[in-house]
């Protein structure tokens, strides 16, 4: 479960770098949240693809579920963080 939250603090960082923010709004938190939950499922495809292929054991709805809730929490987290850490810094004006 961490190693998902991590993952999704990761890629909600990532995002924030591509999508260029020079205010919070809405639009932007929504596009972020939407970019992590895509790769997230996209990942929890690949890991039901291995485990059917490789491990041979059955798929597990509460372990997709649960997986996709972290990828999705740590992605909000990333935004907090982002949003009170960096974006309070204001810039030298000198």
């Amino acid at each position: 479960m961490p190693m998902h939250f991590l993952g999704g603090f990761w890629l909600g960082l990532a995002f924030l770098w591509l999508i260029p923010i020079d205010e919070p709004s809405l639009s932007k938190v929504f596009k972020i949240i939407i970019g992590v939950l895509i790769i997230g499922i996209f990942w929890e495809l690949f890991e039901i693809g291995v485990n059917d292929i490789l491990a041979k054991s059955p798929f597990d709805m509460v372990d997709t579920v649960s997986d996709l809730f972290f990828d999705i929490s740590g992605g909000f987290a990333s935004m907090i963080y982002f949003f009170t850490r960096i974006m309070r810094i204001v810039p030298n004006t000198l």
